[in-house]
């Protein structure tokens, strides 16, 4: 979409936004509320007001939950809705390649183990980005895309019950935009804030604008937009994965203790730069003409475009590398070393991203008797997405001939120690001649059609209060459309035709703290606009090269899913003395069809592409039961069972094939998997919840999952004909293939403590004070064919340990939050590229959130994210060797907040 497009699209918003600004203002003489005596009323707002209401909302569910509230109209505690989630007791955050949080892991699962809905609606998603913003098929909700303004309340389902739709064997996230019916008359909220970043020293723009009316209790109109533009830093400094040297010398033979050491697999300097804008809207219409009778009709309108630019500066240890000298090894390690045929390469990874996210939903609640409760409810969502991703790489070349080099590097420090050679990253960019382009365009789509009837016949005696009982049928469709080309050099011509770097070069800042002092603070990067009007003007190929188009390899990694489900239920709730209880039962069917294609002699002129279609379909039973039982007016106990299910992720059931870092030597692949069984866990909650003040609780969970058909991954490897880089020429090596199976059994066992009140003992002004604390340990185990497989350590996204604590103060007029979030090392990734497991070490943030009331309307409000400058380590194998650094910026937003 290009940029005069998406500026009249933001305009129309916010020239939409301001009309019903105007539309929704009560006539003159018109207040909006009855004549009618006041009497003074002491009203909670600010901090104190979202406490309380969220303690109320977890005090009176039957099952376990925690929710978390506006603590005024378009005001979050954060602005990133996941950085909210994440306060909760058993969440943890997942962070883009910036810091940013993107995604949420819940009692140890990750974010597709957890169920997104949006005013009733499952969250449609394209994935939740990955370092390249390529993961696309996940069933994680990437929350990025959608500012906290646009929400009032979240709150997270932990245990199930049977009413509840399937998806979430984690739990269940629920989102709800306002509802005007739920204030009186006329409101308004604006706000704009500066966002500072202290990397790129620059202040970007962010801002909301919300008002709803109510007329009368009878009807309602709410409306809300929202806007950011805000370019995001961060520089890494990597290893990249350690791996047995015998993978990458596939020359002269090494002696035996050097082929079975684990070496890194190169030395990588990355520089993230992105700028991104995202604009937001929502609608709510609510009718209530009787006490019996209601419909509502939300509608949900997000976007989000980006552009971002990846350096990629490195000298990988791969195929053809030489067998290393002055070496030390320690415990099966290469620690230091020297290696020779080692390319250097420039390259830049260009990703452009235009995303948008639709919803509408209508829903209806209408009691025509006493006793009888119809609700039905149909919503349409969908999630698209254009991509370009792009690669253009340069590589050393000495008096026009591409030449290799030495690396050394020294791992025996918390940081890996790279030799003198990086400096050449940092100038010289002549040296660097034209490699290969990789052009991939994709297309990403995933809707929803979901309807549903609820019906619920409630008793006058007894202890069956009521039975629940309804329908819901539902139709997902998500749609990957990838194509592929490459500007190769043309074999046989002077490798000094095509220009080099020098003509499409820029130098960038590049800091990373604690790293190897010959790392250059500046290095060298590709302007992705220079490179296009250079290397293909016009989208046509200079002199020295060609364009190979590649319809096999898109077509490999094209696919579409169907996903047809069908839902029944049955729902008894009891009223007992002192208990509440709600037994059930849901039964799932699902019809599934994944669509893609296979390619015989890809590359090649006799390529030939073959569509295959396979299908699936499966029935689970998912009983439920949830107690809550008041042993005194404040002292709480809870119990639950649920079954719940997670499908596979989307890309997981795509019969599909990925390829990636190919060259002469090898490369590596993923593959799908279309028969791949869903996810189904037994889970058993057990706790206690002791609420002695108004806003304080103490609260124990103990909870325990058994989870069935976890997915494993299998290696494999198989050999392919591509395209060598230097030149084009057909070559032939080997691919190690990554591809998902079920049949591993996991078991998670988990307590949660959290606790809360306000610090009213204090003398004066101190009583105004507050805490927040929780703390989580989850233990996981899976069953893997070896009993020492690193995996069997826990599951991926899951910390053993976590906890937050918030201090806030509250005086009415002004409220603050100091708010720490730490978690424990945990397992990253199962395999990556090259089969190795990835670990991200623990890992804690501090944020400031600070409101100034000037006048009952007129707000000041401060944010400051990540104060203390944390960075990201990962680290490779079960050993923590070190796999690299991330340098994360520290951000401050400030502003005014208007209110009316």
């Amino acid at each position: 979409m290009n940029m005069n497009m998406r500026a009249v699209r933001r305009s129309a918003l916010y020239a939409g936004a301001s009309a019903l600004v105007f539309a929704a203002m009560p006539a003159k003489g018109q207040d909006g509320t009855n004549d009618t005596d006041t009497v003074d009323e002491i009203v909670v707002t600010g901090v104190r007001a979202s406490i309380l209401e969220s303690l109320s909302q977890k005090r009176n569910e039957t099952g376990f939950a925690d929710a978390i509230n506006a603590e005024d109209i378009g005001k979050f505690p954060d602005l990133n809705l996941s950085e909210s989630l994440q306060r909760i007791p058993g969440v943890t955050l997942d962070r883009n390649a910036v810091g940013d949080g993107q995604a949420i892991n819940l009692r140890g699962l990750g974010p597709e183990f957890t169920r997104v809905e949006i005013n009733g609606m499952s969250g449609t998603s394209n994935g939740t980005g990955g370092r390249f913003g390529n993961s696309t098929g996940s069933r994680g909700f990437n929350f990025e895309i959608l500012a906290s303004e646009l929400f009032s309340n979240a709150k997270v389902l932990k245990s199930n019950n049977a009413s509840q739709e399937e998806g979430g064997l984690a739990g269940v996230v629920e989102l709800e935009t306002p509802k005007a019916l739920d204030s009186d008359g006329f409101r308004l909220s604006a706000l704009g804030l500066g966002n500072y970043s202290e990397i790129s020293e620059q202040v970007d723009p962010r801002g909301a604008l919300l008002i709803s009316n109510n007329w009368n209790d009878t009807f309602g109109i709410s409306a809300s937009v929202s806007f950011s533009d805000v370019r995001f830093r961060s520089d890494t400094a990597e290893g990249g994965s350690f791996r047995p040297f015998a993978r990458a010398n596939t020359g002269e033979p090494a002696q035996d203790d050097v082929r079975a050491a684990f070496n890194p697999n190169g030395t990588r300097l990355y520089h993230f730069d992105e700028d991104r804008q995202t604009v937001g809207a929502t609608l709510g219409l609510q009718w209530r003409p009787t006490d019996t009778f209601e419909i509502t009709v939300d509608g949900l309108y997000g976007t989000l475009d980006s552009e971002r630019i990846i350096t990629r500066d490195d000298m990988p240890i791969e195929s053809g590398a030489g067998v290393p000298s002055n070496v030390t090894i320690q415990d099966g390690v290469i620690t230091s070393g020297t290696f020779t045929g080692i390319q250097k390469r420039v390259g830049t990874n260009y990703l452009e991203t235009d995303e948008e996210l639709f919803q509408i939903v209508g829903r209806a609640d209408w009691t025509p008797t006493a006793n009888w409760r119809i609700s039905p409810f149909i919503g349409y969502s969908s999630r698209e997405a254009d991509r370009i991703f792009d690669l253009y790489s340069f590589r050393y070349a000495e008096n026009g001939v591409f030449d290799i080099g030495t690396v050394n590097y020294d791992i025996r420090g918390d940081f890996v120690d790279f030799g003198s050679d990086v400096t050449d990253f940092g100038g010289s960019p002549e040296n660097f001649l034209f490699n290969v382009f990789i052009l991939r365009p994709s297309n990403d789509k995933d809707t929803e059609l979901n309807t549903k009837l609820d019906l619920e016949h409630t008793f006058t005696d007894g202890t069956l209060r009521s039975v629940q009982f309804g329908i819901r049928y539902a139709d997902r469709e998500k749609d990957r459309i990838l194509t592929q080309e490459r500007l190769q050099r043309t074999a046989g011509t002077d490798i000094t035709v095509p220009p080099s770097l020098a003509a499409v070069s820029e130098l960038v800042d590049y800091r990373v703290r604690g790293n190897d002092p010959n790392v250059p603070t500046q290095i060298l990067s590709v302007n992705p606009d220079l490179v296009r009007d250079v290397f293909y003007p016009g989208g046509q190929a200079v002199d020295g090269t060609f364009i190979r188009p590649l319809p096999g390899f898109g077509a490999q990694q094209s696919y579409s899913i169907s996903e047809e489900t069908f839902n029944a239920y049955v729902q008894a709730n009891f009223d007992l003395e002192r208990a509440a209880l709600d037994v059930g039962l849901r039964l799932v069917h699902t019809d599934q069809t994944s669509n893609g294609n296979t390619v015989a002699n890809i590359f090649q002129s006799t390529e030939q592409i073959t569509p295959i279609s396979v299908s699936k379909s499966y029935t689970e039973y998912l009983p439920s039961a949830n107690l809550r039982y008041d042993l005194t007016d404040e002292l709480v106990f809870r119990a639950a069972y649920n079954k719940t299910l997670t499908r596979p992720s989307l890309d997981q059931l795509a019969p599909s094939e990925t390829v990636a870092g190919i060259d002469e030597g090898g490369g590596t692949g993923t593959r799908g998997n279309p028969e791949l069984d869903p996810f189904t866990a037994d889970n058993f909650d057990i706790g206690l919840e002791w609420y002695f003040a108004e806003e304080g609780l103490l609260a124990a969970t103990v909870f325990y999952k058994d989870i069935d058909g976890f997915i494993d991954t299998e290696t494999f490897t198989e050999d392919r004909t591509f395209p060598r880089q230097a030149d084009g020429v057909l070559v032939t090596g080997p691919i190690l293939f990554t591809q998902p199976v079920n049949g591993v059994a996991a078991e998670i066992t988990g307590l949660e403590i959290a606790a809360q009140a306000r610090f009213t003992f204090l003398p004066g002004a101190l009583a105004n004070f507050g805490g927040i604390v929780n703390y989580t340990f989850t233990d996981s185990s899976a069953d893997f064919a070896a009993e020492d497989d690193v995996r069997s350590q826990g599951l991926p996204g899951l910390s053993e340990n976590s906890f937050n604590a918030v201090l806030y103060y509250d005086d009415g007029r002004l409220d603050a939050r100091l708010a720490y979030a730490w978690r424990d090392r945990y397992l990253a990734q199962f395999a990556d590229d090259f089969g190795v497991p990835r670990f991200t070490d623990a890992f804690g943030q501090l944020d400031l959130s600070a409101s100034y009331r000037i006048t009952d309307r007129l707000i000041v409000q401060l944010q400051a994210l990540n104060l203390t400058r944390e960075q990201f380590v990962n680290q490779s194998t079960d050993r923590f060797l070190p796999y690299g650094v991330a340098e994360l910026d520290r951000r401050f937003l400030f502003g005014l907040r208007y209110t009316f």
